[in-house]
């Protein structure tokens, strides 16, 4: 009896058990990511996270990335060259394929901010390691936004999902208006430990 029960213990579903926690984020050393900020020309100043208990590892204020954002924000320094490759090998040969045309902003709600999730834990916001992508302006004048060209079927949409797919090879997390509603009208992308490819 004590034999049946040790075997229908080992078979039960992994899943019941605890989450086990994945390995925290490896950074890169600040002198050898500042370099390579500097290398590609990505437009940034030092900075520092508010005080408070949300501290950001070797945080720099970005306004350009490959292309201008609307406004400047708050990442870690690994984030800000995530942010760049992300716009260099994702978003612009997406917008020659699709819409026939060169990215000139990226849109975004928003990074850091000292914020924790419904399960308790700390947000990426948090640590500096996400933001908030709302779309892009384009050479042609054109917009293109999560919240009013993620669904439907013509190449705005296309080309918002091509990202999207793409983004999921840079980051641990991509979530999108697939996600969940209060995502309906950006892309959160992270670099935090837990991995979450919604699109």
């Amino acid at each position: 009896m004590r034999g049946a029960a040790l075997a229908a213990a080992l078979l039960a579903p992994a899943g019941c058990g605890p989450r086990h926690r994945p390995p925290p984020v490896v950074y890169l050393p600040p002198a050898v990511c500042r370099a390579d900020l500097d290398r590609l020309h990505v437009r940034y100043v030092s900075a520092q996270a508010p005080e408070g208990p949300c501290p950001v590892y070797d945080a720099v204020r970005v306004s350009a990335a490959a292309v201008p954002w609307n406004q400047s924000g708050l990442v870690t320094c690994d984030l800000a060259l995530r942010l760049d490759r992300f716009t260099r090998e994702i978003v612009e040969p997406a917008a020659r394929h699709y819409l026939h045309a060169a990215v000139t902003q990226l849109r975004h709600f928003g990074t850091y901010s000292c914020r924790g999730q419904p399960n308790g834990e700390w947000s990426e916001h948090a640590k500096g390691d996400a933001i908030d992508v709302a779309g892009f302006v384009l050479d042609d004048g054109e917009t293109v936004t999560v919240a009013q060209d993620w669904r439907g079927d013509g190449p705005k949409s296309e080309f918002l999902h091509a990202v999207a797919r793409g983004a999921c090879r840079l980051f641990s997390a991509v979530l999108t208006p697939h996600t969940d509603y209060d995502h309906r009208n950006h892309f959160h992308l992270d670099i935090g430990p837990w991995k979450d490819c919604s699109v």
